[in-house]
């Protein structure tokens, strides 16, 4: 119920005056001047600094809230005593909380209040000796569903020319603001809203296809901005957002950093209301984009000595990606890449983008990942190692490399902002487990058969939207280059073997939800042998099991198979590719890994946990008896922490890359609907060929139907660049500028004859016949306790590892799912062993020294 000591408590923008300046902070009061002055700025009420705790009781009865429409969202912004004034903007400082609703308003208002005694900004007064400016000020404004969002300056910020410039990106404009994506970028005339340029960012090259704004609403805008500028009287940098209709500012203030000869520059202002002081909303500037695009959008070779490496991404992308599916993940990983790393990237301009693709296969920038090294102080050795790529090592490479101590102050706030998520890692998991289950709701909430082209559009669009920031887990639980570089350390400081220390950790203990894949497969088969029915079915069939639910059922066999189908049912065959069929449609390779493990006496698991176990805890005793006495006190706690830490992050993993794999079975099944309906419509001639059309070009057509006839054409054309593209081999590491060369005489590092020597992911030693397979699908061809040889194993070859004695895989790292899998099932494994599947014959007899890194054919 509303009081009138609330309504006295809690001003509106419309009732703050220039006493209420020390109280409100600049933000809050900014909003206020530039409303009252007629500017479209979203309604709100302002908390003052110097509210009490009692005080916040009150503001979810304010007047002001009942008037608003039910269900509105709102948006909490703090605004710090001193922020946005003459010298100290604050900018990203503070807390803003988005779509927060009413009853939650009071949490968001005390996440803000509290942001001022932030470890962030207690440094950045610290460093600007402004320590009374601790208390902050909240506004509560109407949330604006912002189709478009950005920001603006009034002047060029780099060559203090007189335009406007604009950056635009979809959606809200928190990471826009902060420079963690790459925005559409407008120049645009004071004199008469002419567009001078425009640069799409990545999103509109690689996703998207149309412009974030259009010619109209660009004229619409500059005219805007044109007005602020000329009622502060000077350059503005200004943010704001369109709904579809109307353009909302949410900030505006004045530009103080600017070339010399613009340093001091003023507009004539509009005459300024009564109730305004000038001069009270001057912050530091921030740029629109932290690192200037070059002028020309078009892609080309932007250092032709960058170092490019697939090493990582071929055991978990096809050798080609559905080309529908490539363009969208690589605009999604360099955007959450960029996202993640900030500043310790350097700029494309410099060393090009963290992914691209080269003639349809995605590579890994090794010369950014170079770079991030000589940042952290870790040697490029041990991150080449890391990937696979041990063979390319040289002298240089095992000893770190500082980078200049200008570049280092430059990447302090994202050191920073890394360093505070590790002590903080598992609450980023919760929070990662709590997006996953927001998103399988929204996106399983309605059956896409029943929705129309539009709607289910919409929920492409949207899961294309919010992808760069739900793979930031992924990059979190992959950071363990820093981690393994101090065991690495300590394990040289002691003398001991790095491998024998780290491999025996990480193999014991808790199991990551791939290797409890195939833990779950054994356990089915146990249960099979109780069943009569089951366990004849199993072993008589000829391995298509295609009638293996009318056969079964009934069976508590089958019951318990369907539960293992939705714990693991979204696993497949390179899963990344949502063009790709996963398990739950064809569960014949679980099946027949199920059937083989019925023809020998069942698996002690167990037994082998129990071993882990203890190597580890001997590997770890052996270890301590290397150091001092001393040592034994300052080092060995740090070091038994990591290897905890370590193991940890490899399951976690695991995890997040299962939960976004999760999400890619249900969104398959939007774009499977909409591939049925339009060959229906006769657009395309058969399902596959949807996913050959780029997004931009299915959004075309459900946007404009009369565009579907040009599908097949698009479909036709594409298929016959992919077919011509399939007969390369490309090389696994490669310089830029070496591809053409290297394409041209159709040699590459596959063509050399290597001998069978590789890296040890998973120690052990066994003697045996081999399998070479190149894909999952062959699974028909295993042998129960045969080694498998394979080019790379992603999660859809967990069924074959069951029956496996040993792996050798072409390609990977310790991080690769092969190494993890095998460690923690306790299989000897060597990655990166050249040519394994073309020197090696099926039937080969062989015996894998894993441990030794080599194997020798007999």
């Amino acid at each position: 119920m509303a009081t009138s000591q609330n309504v006295q408590l809690f001003a509106t923008l419309d009732q703050i005056t220039p006493d209420d300046l020390r109280r409100t902070g600049g933000k809050a009061y900014n909003c206020a001047r530039l409303k009252q002055a007629g500017f479209p700025v979203p309604d709100g009420i302002v908390i003052p600094a110097d509210a009490t705790d009692d005080d916040l009781l009150l503001l979810t009865s304010h007047p002001w809230l009942d008037q608003q429409p039910a269900g509105t969202r709102y948006a909490v912004r703090s605004s710090g005593l001193g922020e946005d004034s003459a010298g100290h903007s604050f900018a990203g400082i503070h807390e803003t909380k988005l779509n927060v609703d009413r009853p939650r308003l009071i949490e968001a208002v005390v996440a803000c209040r509290l942001s001022g005694a932030s470890s962030h900004a207690r440094a950045y007064r610290d460093a600007r000796q402004v320590g009374e400016e601790a208390q902050i000020g909240v506004l509560v404004q109407r949330m604006v569903p912002a189709a478009t969002s950005g920001v603006a300056f009034t002047i060029n910020p780099i060559t203090g020319g007189d335009e406007i410039v604009v950056n635009a990106a979809r959606g809200l404009g928190e990471a826009l603001v902060s420079g963690l994506i790459d925005p559409d970028e407008f120049h645009i005339s004071k004199r008469d809203g002419a567009v001078l340029s425009s640069h799409p960012g990545s999103a509109t090259q690689a996703t998207i296809g149309t412009s974030t704004l259009s010619t109209t609403q660009l004229a619409s805008l500059g005219a805007l901005l044109t007005r602020i500028e000329r009622h502060y009287g000077s350059p503005q940098d200004i943010e704001w957002c369109h709904d579809g209709h109307d353009f909302w500012i949410v900030q505006s203030r004045p530009v103080t950093t600017l070339p010399p000869q613009n340093a001091a520059r003023q507009v004539n202002p509009e005459p300024r209301t009564q109730n305004h002081a000038p001069g009270t909303e001057n912050p530091e500037p921030r740029t629109p984009n932290p690192e200037p695009r070059t002028q020309n959008p078009e892609p080309r070779t932007l250092n032709p000595d960058t170092e490019w490496t697939r090493a990582n991404l071929a055991e978990v992308l096809p050798e080609q990606m559905s080309p529908q599916v490539l363009a969208v993940y690589e605009d999604m990983l360099n955007r959450g890449q960029r996202m993640f790393m900030g500043r310790l990237l350097a700029p494309d301009e410099e060393l090009g983008p963290m992914f691209k693709a080269f003639h349809g296969r995605m590579y890994m920038n090794l010369s950014q990942m170079r770079r991030v090294c000589s940042l952290i102080g870790a040697p490029a050795a041990d991150m080449l190692r890391s990937l696979g790529h041990p063979e390319e090592i040289h002298p240089d490479d095992e000893r770190p490399r500082r980078a200049p101590l200008g570049e280092l102050l430059r990447c302090l706030p994202d050191f920073i902002r890394l360093g505070s998520y590790d002590p903080r890692i598992e609450t980023l998991l919760r929070r990662h487990e709590e997006r996953t289950r927001r998103t399988l709701a929204r996106i399983t909430a309605a059956d896409p058969r029943s929705m129309s082209d539009a709607d289910i559009w919409k929920m492409v669009r949207w899961w294309v939207d919010i992808a760069p920031e739900a793979i930031q887990a992924v990059f979190l639980m992959s950071g363990v280059l820093f981690r393994e570089v101090a065991i690495r350390k300590a394990c040289k400081l002691a003398g001991f073997p790095y491998e024998r220390l780290v491999y025996t950790h990480l193999a014991a203990g808790k199991r990551s939800v791939s290797t409890q894949q195939a833990i779950e497969l054994v356990a089915l088969a146990s249960s099979a042998r109780h069943e009569p029915r089951t366990l004849k079915y199993l072993n008589e069939n000829d391995g298509t099991f295609a009638d293996f639910r009318t056969a079964l059922a009934g069976t508590s066999f089958l019951e318990r198979f369907d539960r293992f189908l939705d714990l693991y049912g979204h696993r497949g065959r390179y899963e990344s590719d949502w063009s790709l069929p996963r398990l739950h449609e064809n569960p014949t390779p679980a099946l027949f890994a199920i059937q083989q493990q019925l023809q020998e006496r069942p698996q002690d698991l167990k037994a082998v946990a129990e071993r882990q176990e203890a190597d580890a805890a001997g590997a770890w005793r052996a270890f301590e008896s290397r150091l001092t006495l001393w040592q034994r006190w300052t080092v060995a706690p740090r070091v038994r922490a990591m290897l905890k830490r370590l193991k940890n992050q490899y399951v976690w993993r695991e995890q997040v890359r299962s939960d976004l794999t999760r999400i890619l079975r249900y969104a398959r099944a939007y774009h499977l609907t909409l591939a049925m309906r339009f060959v229906e419509r006769g657009w395309l001639a058969r399902p596959s060929d949807y996913f050959l059309l780029p997004l931009d070009e299915v959004g075309r057509a459900i946007d404009s139907p009369a565009h579907g006839a040009a599908l097949r054409e698009i479909a036709a054309r594409t298929a016959a660049k992919l077919e011509e593209e399939r007969r390369l081999t490309m090389p696994m590491l490669m310089r830029e500028r070496d591809l053409p060369a290297l394409l041209r005489a159709g040699r590459t590092e596959a063509d050399s004859q290597g001998g069978l020597t590789g890296l040890c992911v998973s120690p052990g030693t066994v003697e045996a016949e081999v399998v070479v397979m190149r894909d999952p699908a062959e699974f028909a061809l295993m042998k129960r306790g045969a080694i498998l040889v394979a080019p790379a194993t992603d999660p859809s070859w967990t069924p074959l590892f069951t029956i496996a004695s040993g792996v050798i895989v072409e390609v990977g790292g310790m991080l690769s799912h092969a190494s993890t899998i095998a460690r923690e099932y306790g299989l000897p494994a060597l990655a990166n062993v050249k040519n394994a599947t073309r020197i090696l014959k099926t039937g080969d007899r062989i015996i894998l020294d894993a441990t030794g890194g080599r194997a020798t054919r007999l």
